[in-house]
């Protein structure tokens, strides 16, 4: 993608080609295969904007995400334009210790271009207003980082590239409490969200399946944690019932009631672990104290709606004996999947008999 400008765009970024505070004529996004390796980047990018012919100067991103999942937003009758690639691989949360060797760079490129006139102070506001509003589009989309599990801010290899044409209207401030703020908000709130979704195929309201997966918890994990207390009673196999048990499955959590009780005690968990449930600490909530009860409320009342008495009485069981998975999960999610298999259980084997 390449932007061209017949005057001098004010530009600041974190570009592999002239990043930092310059002046451009031309912007180049660029896209580079999943295996591009170069020990020189910026050289590669001049020798590419040489022979784009390219007017210079020339700030120059580049990306593995393919140019055809471009999003283009624009607010505020067109002063405000965000031209967003976005990929997913490797996400990651503030903080992570991240592994980036070998790690596929999908990247969040973000170039956003203002009519308009922003002193020094004004574009680093405008940065900062560009990552809340990416980090809120993550958190629409519940992208989740590939290193800690956490809702990802971004992915290792983010660049974020703002110009202005210093014509028109002066801005001294571009934070969120202002008219321009928001409206690059808005911009890259949507084209992020857009791009991601372009790119990588995912899907906003996607299964809880996929959710559960997303956090390590496979539907693999799920049969195996409902199938270790089983006891044959009639005259299907282990192997007949738990397929079954893994059909139904997948049937039940497309029910948007099982599935919101699930995404109930995905997002408890993630207050509870932060110290963020009120009345608990971090460290008590850790601990699944005696009298946090709320765990097994949404336990019972996903066993309950699946198979009724009996799952009730069959998630008691499992919430006792702890299998497969469960041992290993947060207060609300061990309950919520002990009351998911107790109900699943329940069913197939009633249906069984």
């Amino acid at each position: 993608m390449v932007i061209t400008s017949e005057f001098p765009l004010k530009v600041l970024s974190s570009a592999v080609l002239n990043g930092g505070l310059t002046t451009a004529r031309s912007i180049v996004n660029y896209h580079v295969p999943k295996s591009f390796k170069n020990l020189i980047p910026a050289a590669y990018l001049e020798r590419i904007s040489s022979r784009l012919a390219l007017p210079g100067p020339t700030v120059g991103l580049m990306t593995a995400v393919k140019m055809n999942s471009l999003s283009i937003q624009r607010e505020e009758d067109g002063k405000v334009v965000s031209m967003i690639t976005a990929g997913t691989e490797p996400a990651a949360a503030a903080g992570d210790k991240t592994r980036p060797k070998g790690a596929r760079r999908g990247t969040i490129n973000t170039i956003l271009i203002i009519e308009g006139s922003l002193n020094d102070g004004a574009m680093v506001e405008v940065v900062k207003t560009v990552t809340e509003a990416k980090s809120l589009a993550l958190r629409d989309l519940d992208l989740r980082s590939k290193f800690s599990g956490e809702v990802a801010s971004g992915t290792i290899t983010d660049a974020v590239c703002v110009a202005c044409t210093q014509r028109g209207k002066s801005w001294s401030y571009a934070g969120t409490g202002t008219e321009i703020g928001q409206a690059i908000g808005r911009a890259v709130r949507k084209g992020v969200e857009d791009s991601i979704l372009k790119e990588s195929g995912l899907e906003k309201n996607r299964s809880v399946i996929a959710r559960l997966t997303e956090r390590g918890i496979r539907l693999d994990d799920l049969v195996t944690t409902g199938m270790e207390l089983f006891i044959s009673s009639g005259t299907r196999s282990k192997k007949e019932v738990a397929a079954l048990f893994r059909k139904e499955l997948t049937r039940i959590t497309s029910d948007p009631n099982v599935s919101s009780l699930l995404i109930a005690a995905i997002r408890l968990d993630e207050e509870g672990k932060v110290g963020a449930l009120p009345g608990l600490t971090a460290e008590a909530f850790a601990a699944d104290p005696i009298n946090l009860v709320a765990d097994e409320t949404i336990g019972m009342a996903i066993a309950n709606y699946i198979a009724g008495t009996l799952g009730m009485h069959n998630f008691l069981y499992y919430d006792r004996m702890k299998p497969g998975i469960t041992k290993t999960l947060s207060p609300f999610m061990d309950d919520a999947v002990c009351g998911l298999v107790a109900g699943v259980m329940s069913k197939v084997l009633r249906e069984e008999s």
